[in-house]
């Protein structure tokens, strides 16, 4: 992608995945291999155990866990941002 120029790029972090064994160590695959671009990341995707009905873009049961985990991936991959 840097050979055409890319420069920017939007990825995703599922917290469906994040229950998965070795999550986190995909996770930080993942934006290590991203580490050159400005990364936009969205989170996506809810456990189907932890939503309000099974499916993965179903609200989340409980709305702080889901903020916790998105608290916990901008800790660990944008640990210097302003805010």
């Amino acid at each position: 992608m840097k050979r055409p120029g890319v420069r920017h790029l939007r990825t995703g972090l599922s917290w469906a995945d994040s229950f998965r064994p070795g999550a986190l160590d995909g996770f930080d695959r993942q934006m290590a291999a991203l580490q050159d671009f400005d990364v936009t990341v969205t989170f996506c995707f809810t456990p189907e155990h932890r939503g309000i009905s099974p499916h993965h873009t179903s609200a989340p049961l409980v709305r702080s866990e889901y903020a916790a985990f998105c608290a916990a991936m901008v800790r660990r991959y944008a640990p210097g941002a302003p805010g």
